[in-house]
C-alpha cells in the first residue's frame, strides 16, 4: 500500500488534553498515524523553564573539550558525545555529524543516576524537574493514544502504553543536550549536521531554539534515495515537537508511524550554533506483547516477534536488536 505524502507538520493545542482529551487523542493519533510528527502548543513547561535549560546546555558546550571528556559516553549510553563521533547515516556521511551532546538519564530518588558536570550539578534539581516534566508530558501523549485506540477499560485503558513506561521503571530514557556548531566560513561542501535516521524507542521531544535545519522525509515509499522528497519542519514559537519512534510503529503493527528526518547546513544557518534539547523514551522492560484495539489487526499483532520461549520481546530487546542491526551493516 502507497503512503501518501506528507505535506504539512500539525500543530495540536495541548491543553486539550484536560478539557478533551477525546478530540486531543483524535488529533494526535492522526498525526501519528499519517505524519509521526507534530507541534505540541501549551504542553506545560514556560518558555522561563525552557531557556533556563538550554542556558545550562550552552555553559556546558563552552568549556573546553578535556574536561567534557571526563564524561565521555560509554555502553550505558550516557555522557558527553564528542563532534564527529557519532555517525547515524555512514552511508553518506562516513566522517560523522557535525555536532556534540551529552546525555542525562533519569533521577533515582531525585538524585543524579551519573557523574554531573559542574555546570548541570549545580542545577541538579532544575534538570530533575525538567525530567521528570519531560516525562509526564511523553505519559499524557501516550494516554491520548491509547483513547484514540479504544483500548478498553478492561484492558487497562488509557493508561496502556503510559503504564509500561512508568518513570520509576528501568529502562533508557535519556534527556539529550545537542549543539551543533556553527561553521567559521560558508561551506558548499556536501555536509550535515546530523544525517537520515529514525528514532528507535517509542517517543521523542524535541525542544528547539530559534536555529532551523530539521527536516522530516516526505515520502515514505522513495525507492531510492534520489527520489527522497525533504518537508522542512521549521522552529515554531512556544510549541514542542513530538515524534514517534521505531518501537511504537513495530508494536502497533505498522499502525503508528516512525518518519526518518535530518537536521541540514542551510545558508542562512551553517554559520550559526544550533542548540536542542531531546527527551528520548525508550520504554525499558515494556513488553511488546499485542496492543488490544480494534484499529490493530490481532492476526498481525499476534505474529509479532518472540523470544524462543514465547516470551514477548521487551522494548530494551527491541532497542538491541535495531542497534546490532544497523552497526552490523557497516
Amino acid at each position: 500500500m502507497t503512503v501518501a505524502e506528507i505535506s504539512h507538520i500539525p500543530i495540536i493545542d495541548f491543553s486539550l488534553f484536560k478539557t478533551d482529551p477525546e478530540q486531543c487523542g483524535k488529533l494526535i493519533l492522526d498525526a501519528a498515524q499519517n505524519v509521526g510528527f507534530f507541534y505540541l502548543r501549551n504542553f506545560g513547561f514556560t518558555r522561563d523553564e525552557v531557556e533556563e535549560m538550554f542556558s545550562l546546555s550552552k555553559n556546558f558546550f563552552d568549556t573546553p573539550k578535556e574536561e567534557k571528556s571526563n564524561y565521555a559516553i560509554g555502553k550505558a549510553n550516557i555522557g558527553y558525545s564528542s563532534v564527529r563521533q557519532e555517525a547515524v547515516d555512514p552511508k553518506n556521511y562516513g566522517k560523522g555529524d557535525y555536532k556534540e551532546s551529552f546525555h542525562i538519564t533519569k533521577f533515582k530518588n531525585n538524585k543524579p543516576a551519573q557523574p554531573l558536570p559542574p555546570v548541570f550539578d549545580a542545577e541538579k534539581d532544575k534538570v530533575n524537574k525538567f525530567v521528570t516534566g519531560c516525562h509526564t508530558i511523553v505519559t499524557q501523549i501516550m494516554e491520548c493514544l491509547a483513547i484514540a485506540l479504544e483500548i478498553p477499560e478492561s484492558e487497562g485503558g488509557r493508561t496502556w502504553f503510559s503504564s509500561r513506561h512508568a518513570y520509576d521503571d528501568p529502562s533508557n530514557d535519556v534527556l539529550r543536550f545537542l549543539h551543533y556548531p556553527a561553521l567559521d566560513h560558508p561551506n558548499e561542501v556536501d555536509d550535515i549536521r546530523i544525517g537520515r535516521h529514525s528514532d528507535y524507542g517509542s517517543l521523542t521531544l524535541l525542544f528547539q531554539n530559534g536555529v532551523g535545519g530539521l527536516q522530516i522525509q516526505a515520502n515514505r515509499d522513495a525507492p531510492d534515495e534520489e527520489s527522497i522528497k525533504w518537508l522542512d519542519a521549521p522552529v515554531v514559537d512556544d510549541c514542542l515537537t513530538v515524534n514517534l519512534g521505531d518501537c511504537l510503529e513495530w508494536w502497533t503493527c505498522n499502525v503508528l508511524r516512525s518518519t526518518k528526518h535530518r537536521v541540514i547546513f542551510t545558508p542562512a544557518t551553517q554559520m550559526k550554533p544550533r542548540y536542542s534539547m531531546a527527551y528520548f523514551c525508550q520504554g525499558g522492560q515494556a513488553k511488546l506483547e499485542p496492543v488490544p484495539s480494534r484499529f490493530i489487526p490481532q492476526s498481525q499483532s499476534e505474529s509479532l516477534r518472540k523470544n524462543e520461549d514465547g516470551s514477548p520481546l521487551t522494548a530494551a530487546q527491541h532497542l538491541e536488536i535495531r542497534l546490532n542491526a544497523t552497526y552490523s551493516s557497516y
